[in-house]
């Protein structure tokens, strides 16, 4: 199974960060989502409350998503991790392509929250 990697910096501010992960191309996914050692969300994510900027500084963000090629019309997956509440609102876009019909994708992020 593939495995696509994401690292990238997340600048937080003073008020409650929340994330969301967009699983893209008609396609279907879960994901995990753990501040450091703790699990915040798992299935389904939107709008998920990470917690207040200055609790959560300096401290790693990781998030495993599977996502699994449903959509007949294509195997491109993609899934966008948008981080809202830190000094500004930001999108993060992880792509790949399935080799099959019905094969999956881990795609794996760590957001520095800095």
């Amino acid at each position: 199974m593939k495995v696509i990697n994401l690292v990238a910096d997340y600048e937080v501010a003073s008020g409650q960060v929340t994330l969301s992960v967009i699983v893209g191309d008609a396609q279907i996914g879960s994901s995990v989502v753990k501040l450091g050692s703790r699990e915040v969300a798992r299935g389904v994510i939107a709008d998920a409350p990470i917690g207040v900027g200055a609790e959560i500084r300096k401290q790693p963000l990781f998030l495993k998503s599977v996502v699994t090629d449903v959509n007949d019309s294509t195997n491109h997956t993609s899934v966008t991790y948008a981080l809202r509440g830190g000094r500004k609102d930001q999108q993060f876009l992880s792509a790949g392509t399935v080799d099959q019909n019905g094969d999956s994708i881990i795609y794996r992020a760590k957001f520095n929250l800095v």
